[in-house]
């Protein structure tokens, strides 16, 4: 009995110390993973604009890792991102020069971005990913 409880004290202080480190990161834990194109926005310039989802053959992903680099199809000539704030992320081109903000938030598995600057839409634009793999 004695032993059940020294290992249960010794599990609980192992966890109270685990959870008392913070991360270095900036990275939005919930963005990282592999998001699916499910959706485009287009607005011809009247306010009218709505998101339409796209054919269920497409296949554009995006990918967000860990270390702040960026794969898939979606971004082909971006290679990396970063958290600019909350609701701002910076891709860097793979120039290594340029780069471009965009807006993004994330509700339950589904993620929602456009350009910020410097690239922008006059009539407005954007697209929906749903998260497809951690």
């Amino acid at each position: 009995m004695k032993t059940i409880v020294k290992l249960t004290a010794v599990a609980l202080i192992l966890l109270i110390a685990a959870c008392g480190k913070e991360s270095k990161f900036l990275v939005n834990t919930s963005l990282q993973g592999k998001w699916k194109l499910s959706a485009t926005y287009a607005d011809p310039g009247d306010g009218s604009g709505k998101y339409l989802p796209v054919s269920a053959s497409n296949t554009e992903y995006v990918q967000f890792k860990t270390d702040g680099t960026l794969a898939g199809t979606a971004f082909v000539n971006y290679e990396s991102y970063a958290e600019k704030d909350s609701v701002t992320l910076i891709f860097t081109a793979t120039d290594h020069i340029t780069k471009q903000n965009f807006r993004y938030s994330i509700k339950g598995n589904e993620l929602t971005m456009s350009p910020a600057g410097p690239i922008m839409c006059i009539e407005g634009c954007g697209e929906r990913f749903t998260k497809i793999d951690q």
